[in-house]
């Protein structure tokens, strides 16, 4: 006890920045201990992952932040150096910042990668996703480094004027780029349409979905030529996609038959073919059973519809076509008439006169 008295009374700074130093170690120890043996058992305990990797990723920041406060502490402890405490206390605000960083870094990579995991993206999907981690990580180093000036002395009021000055003149020219940008990071986030689904704008225009790229949407019409639509009109327009919530697409096909046609055995006959057409399993749903429906009374026809289903909308036009010609087939060989409108002309009282000049 006596010689530590000595030593305190010797050397008194430097005894405090020795117990420091020990208080320091013992703490980042106790740290240590308080992740492994409570936060991790904690973590394990719920259903999520994303806690586990959150106090993973904060263990050894919180360890060095620990470490880098005490040190800090410690050498300010000290006489000898009292003239540098302005240096001191920058570099130590320079190393929080760097541990800050290093925080928000890994914090942003931890939430993406669940986000990804989670919904199970597609590959298009997650390059966006990681394009919107990337900017954001340079959204932190940029303020990082604003910190960083800050601390050492250098002000920051004018850059931040020249930037904001700048910033407004770039962000008023791509304006229209970086709406069709963020368009498309909407429009493959929501996965409503990918590659190769078969869509319908509300302008009437159709075709197949062939990518989503940062500023346009490509679409290919049915004569295999190219669109390319901006980002920004397809996030604001209506999209009916045909192949969701499903692949399959179910179609009508409208005919009629003359008045003095059997209806019963029109109906039988249409839905006989028509499960013949279905059962193919070139592009029919085997499990799908045709409806019939009578629905109004024509000029000329008794008018029915056919409702069936194909597996794929594109099949679909292939599937209507094998049926009308089946059934008109079929029609004919049990004699029953399809009408075409037919107009009487009648002439009352009224004599005909046709003259003939040679």
């Amino acid at each position: 006890m006596d010689t530590i008295q000595i030593l305190y009374f010797t050397y008194p700074s430097q005894f405090k920045f020795v117990l420091f130093l020990i208080g320091t170690f013992v703490a980042a120890h106790l740290v240590a201990l308080l992740f492994k043996n409570l936060l991790f058992r904690l973590t394990a305990k719920t259903e999520t992952e994303l806690d586990d990797e959150l106090v993973k990723m904060g263990q050894r920041p919180v360890y060095w932040g620990v470490v880098l406060g005490g040190i800090y502490l410690a050498l300010t402890q000290l006489t000898a150096l009292a003239e540098y405490t302005s240096y001191i206390e920058s570099v130590a605000k320079i190393g929080f910042i760097i541990i800050l960083l290093i925080v928000a870094i890994r914090f942003s990579r931890v939430i993406f990668s669940w986000v990804t995991d989670k919904k199970k993206m597609k590959k298009k999907q997650i390059g966006y996703i990681l394009t919107v981690q990337k900017i954001i990580n340079a959204v932190i180093y940029f303020i990082a480094f604003i910190f960083v000036l800050n601390s050492v002395g250098i002000s920051i009021t004018p850059l931040i004027a020249s930037l904001g000055i700048g910033g407004l003149a770039v962000g008023l020219a791509l304006q229209p780029t970086l709406s069709n940008y963020f368009s498309g990071l909407y429009v493959s986030a929501d996965g409503f349409i990918k590659p190769d689904d078969y869509i319908e704008l509300d302008n009437g225009m159709r075709g197949y979905v062939v990518g989503v790229q940062w500023r346009n949407t490509t679409i290919r019409l049915w004569n295999n030529n190219l669109v390319k639509i901006p980002n920004s009109y397809i996030a604001d327009t209506i999209i009916t996609n045909y192949n969701e919530p499903e692949n399959k697409s179910s179609f009508i096909v409208e005919c009629g038959v003359a008045y003095d046609s059997n209806l019963k055995q029109v109906e039988k006959i249409a839905l006989e073919v028509a499960e013949k057409t279905q059962n193919k399993k070139k592009y029919g749903v085997p499990d799908f059973k045709p409806l019939f429906r009578y629905f109004e009374f024509g000029d000329s026809n008794i008018n029915f519809k056919v409702i069936m289903q194909a597996d794929k909308f594109k099949n679909h036009y292939e599937m209507k076509h094998e049926f009308i010609r089946e059934l008109k087939s079929t029609f004919d060989k049990d004699g029953i008439t399809i009408s075409f409108p037919v107009r009487s002309i009648e002439f009352l009282d009224q004599p005909i006169d046709i003259n003939v000049k040679n």
